[in-house]
This record gives structure tokens, sequence and C-alpha cells, in this order.
């Protein structure tokens, strides 16, 4: 007997052909079976009814066992991914490798509160919990996939009233039945390896999500403090830009009042203090909403006390990660999820294939009877066999739809790739563009510093306008304002590069449900 060992590896399944190992499989299958049942029937004269039975029973255990041999054995092929170059778009020749094993990327910073803000977040997050429970439910479901290919044990006691006595040697169909039933549906062609395959690969899925969520939640944290210190930084040089402008407002009414300028030169000093009041209460505001922010990722409604406190803001004090996108974009759990399901698609095309072969199943009943003509107690049980005849072409169909999914999870695999290398593509231009531009900031900074003090000193000896030593100062705050953007731009660039890459998951503690599997 020829079995059939499924799809090569690298094949996709045909539209809907089936092979010709499969037809001669199923004819042979048959053969065994009537030539089981002739041989019964040519010496029945030589045999009694009991051992008669008996043969029967031990053709239909022969043919159980056979069966199950010529199943469907592993038909995913492994999910090819597109080519990649070996190094990232817009790479710098000065990064350097990150160490494996090192501390986690947000340690960089050096900020503790941001530190303690990804831990707290990793347990308390409401989404991250959903996907905890919905990974829960998934290892539930796969530690009893394949129970329905197991035999199954209940049972159950009748009571049918009917007017009359009657009484019925057939103890199934007596109208007082107490049954111990038993059944078992045996698993041809690879059914239950296949179901459980699905349902393990269902666990591993949500596993992936697992991951996909708590990478999401950690890099939005991080972001939104980032975010958050830089708008204090912003609202600081806010209310001192507000004092420089007010004692200017103030120098400009002097003058004015003494006849050194005019209301038409004094009003353009009015207009900047009104629109620096303006943009603070906008800073405020939006301070606010971002520590809001935080707090729901928290899983709360009341913003932490250390994240109210302005403190200073993170600055990053490394580089990226060097190596190739292939090795890189690996851990990112969307790609290892695509992956997955380009697996499971393949183990339903095996169920859906199976579906078009016979279904073999197994039963008996132990039971008692009453009332009895001649014994309470009676066995009962045999064989089923399903065999799909005309359907219209529905199991096909199945069939067709299964393939298609499957090659349709291939192509997603091989576009989430894609995205993920340009997310990542993207996010290392803007760190490399955003750490050149705050390296110029800082360097602009420092000499514009210098020239501020050396001003400062001729106004304090009386050699220079007091005017132009606040003009001076607000010079300098716009600076810094821009430097602070900058070094906003850079850390989010290399928040955004971690989590394109998937190395956000680094440094967070799995609980021990999460690992086991």
């Amino acid at each position: 007997m020829r079995c059939h060992s499924g799809w090569k590896p690298m094949r996709l399944p045909g539209p809907r052909n089936e092979s010709r190992s499969d037809k001669m499989m199923i004819g042979r299958s048959y053969s065994i079976a009537y030539r089981l049942r002739g041989m019964g029937q040519e010496e029945a004269h030589h045999i009694s009814h009991s051992e008669r039975k008996w043969l029967y029973l031990l053709s239909i255990m022969a043919l159980t066992l056979i069966l199950p041999a010529c199943q469907t054995m592993d038909l995913v092929p492994p999910a090819t991914p597109p080519r990649l170059p070996e190094a990232y778009a817009g790479a710098s020749h000065g990064i350097s490798r990150a160490e494996a094993g090192g501390p986690a990327w947000w340690e960089s910073f050096h900020n503790k509160t941001l530190s303690s803000l990804v831990a707290r977040t990793a347990n308390s997050n409401l989404t991250v919990a959903q996907a905890r429970q919905n990974l829960a439910a998934a290892r539930a479901m796969a530690h009893s996939a394949i129970a329905g290919y197991r035999p199954e044990v209940g049972g159950i006691a009748l009571a049918n009233a009917s007017t009359g006595s009657r009484v019925n040697n057939d103890f199934t169909r007596r109208p007082l039945q107490l049954n111990l039933e038993a059944s078992w549906e045996a698993a041809l062609f690879g059914q239950d390896k296949l179901t459980q395959r699905s349902a393990d690969l269902s666990a591993a899925i949500a596993n992936a999500d697992l991951a996909a969520a708590r990478l999401a939640v950690t890099a939005e944290v991080a972001a939104s403090y980032v975010h958050l210190r830089a708008l204090q930084r912003r609202h600081a040089d806010t209310v001192e830009m507000i004092g420089l402008l007010e004692k200017n407002s103030k120098l400009a009414s002097v003058k004015e009042q003494v006849g050194l300028s005019t209301a038409i030169e004094t009003e353009p000093q009015k207009l900047s203090l009104d629109a620096a009041r303006s943009k603070r209460l906008e800073l405020e505001n939006e301070i606010a909403i971002t520590a809001q922010q935080i707090a729901t990722l928290e899983g709360t409604s009341i913003p932490a006390a250390d994240i109210l406190k302005p403190q200073p803001q993170p600055v990053v004090q490394t580089s990226l990660i060097e190596g190739r996108p292939a090795d890189l974009l690996r851990s990112r759990p969307d790609l290892v999820r695509a992956e997955l399901a380009v697996a499971q698609a393949g183990a339903q095309v095996g169920i859906a294939r199976s579906d078009l072969y016979p279904k073999l199943r197994l039963s008996g009943t132990i039971g008692i009877g009453a009332p009895a003509g001649h014994s309470l107690f009676g066995v009962a049980g045999g064989p089923s066999l399903q065999m799909p005849i005309f359907d219209l072409g529905r199991r096909k169909d199945v069939v067709a739809a299964s393939e298609a999914k499957f090659r349709e999870a291939g192509l997603a695999y091989q576009q989430a790739v894609l995205v993920a290398y340009e997310e990542a593509s993207r996010a290392l231009r803007e760190f490399n563009a955003a750490r050149q531009r705050t390296a110029e900031l800082r360097s602009r900074l420092k000499r514009v510093t210098t020239v501020r003090n050396g001003a400062d000193i001729l106004v304090r000896e009386g050699l220079e306008d007091r005017s132009k030593s606040i003009k001076g100062a607000l010079d300098l705050l716009e600076l810094r304002a821009s430097l602070t953007d900058s070094i906003e731009d850079e850390a989010r660039a290399l928040i955004a590069f971690h989590k394109a890459v998937g190395t956000v998951e680094q440094g967070i503690p799995s609980r021990a449900s999460e690992r086991r599997m």
C-alpha cells in the first residue's frame, strides 16, 4: 500500500487538483476492507456466530490502524522572506554594534523615572493584560485540541413512558435505561496531528500578539515620556522668555514716556509678550494631555507624581544597533506572527483536504434496561463509516479557499518584512539627521552663550544698551528651543528604530505564565 506523504517543501498547493497517490490510497483502503469482508463470508460455514463477530471487529480494527499510516505529513513549507540589503539604507558608518545580553536600550538614557515607568507599564497596562488573557485562552484550547479524536465516555439515563406493558430484549429500546456509552472517531489521514498543529500555532500567534502589544506599549510610553520632558523644558524656557519680554516692554514704555520712541515702535514688544503668554497656556494644556496619556498607558486615571514633577530632558547617549536587516528584523513580533500564520494556513489546507476522505467512528454501549425478558444487562456497538459522495463540490471549494488563504498568508508575510525594513530605514535616517543637527545646535549654543556673556559685561559697565542684552537673551532662548526639539527628535527616532527592529522588549522580564507553553 502506498501512503500519501503530503506536499514537498517549498511548494505551494495547487488550485484544487487531487494527486494520483490520494486516489490510489483510498481505492486500496476500500479494497482491503472488501477483502476482509469477503474472507469472512466465504468461511462463514466453518466458524461459529461469535467467531464471525470477532473477525468482523478485527477487520475494522485493522482498517482503523492501517489508514492513519497514510496520513498527510508536514504540509507547511517555510515562509520565504523577500531579499533584503546587507545594510540599512542611510546607515552611518559610525554606528557601533550593541552587545548581546546588554542592558535594555532605554537604560542608555540613564533616566531612573523612564526605567521605572517602563517596568510599571509592562505590569499594569490593560492592553497587555488583554493579550495575556488571549494567550491563556489559546493555550487552554490547544491543550485539548485533539480531544475529539480520543475515546469519549459518558453516562445516560432514560425513562420513556408508553401505554401498556412492553418487554423488549433489545436493552437500548426498553422504557427504563441506564447506559455507559463510549465512542471514538479514528483520526484517519492525520486529522489529529493537523488539528493539534493548528491549535499550537494559534497559541504561538497569541504569544506573538502579546509580544507585539508589549512592544507597542513600551515604545509609546517611552515616546510620550520623552515628549513630556521636552514640553516641560519648553515651558520653562517660555516662562523665562516672558520675564525677558516683560522687562523689554517696560523699557519700551519708559522710552515712549520720555519721548525716545513712539507707540508704533513699542507695539511689537507688547505683541511678542502676548504671544509668549499664549504659548505658555498651550504648553501647560499639552503637558496635562501628555501626562494623562501616560497614566492611561499605566492602566490608571491619575498621573504619577514623578511624571508631573519637571525633570531634565532625556538625552540619547548611545548608538544604534549595527547588523544585517534580515537578522535584526527576525525578532519583530508582527513578522513572527506573519510567519506563524503561513504555517497555520498550511495546516488548515491539510484539514480541508482530509475532509474529502471517509471518516470512521467506533461506538459502543454497556447498559441496563428494564423491564427485561431475559437479562437486565446488554452490550451494543459497532463502526460507522461516513463517505462524502455528492455535496455539490462544497468540500473541494473549501480546499480551494484554504489553499488561496495559504498563498495569501505567504504574500502577507513578505509584505510585512518589506514594511518593517522601510520603517527601520526611515527611523535610522531620522536618527542620524537628528543627531547631526543636535551636534550643530550644541556648537552654536556654546558660541552664542560666550558672546552673550561678553555683552552682559558691557551692560553692567554701562557701555551697552540693556535692551540689546535682552534681545541677545531672547535669541539664546530661541536657539535653546531648537536644541530641545532636536534632542526630542533624536530620542524619538531611537525609540522608533528599536520598535521597527523589534528590540523594544529587550530587558522586560516575562511572567512565568507567558513563558509556559
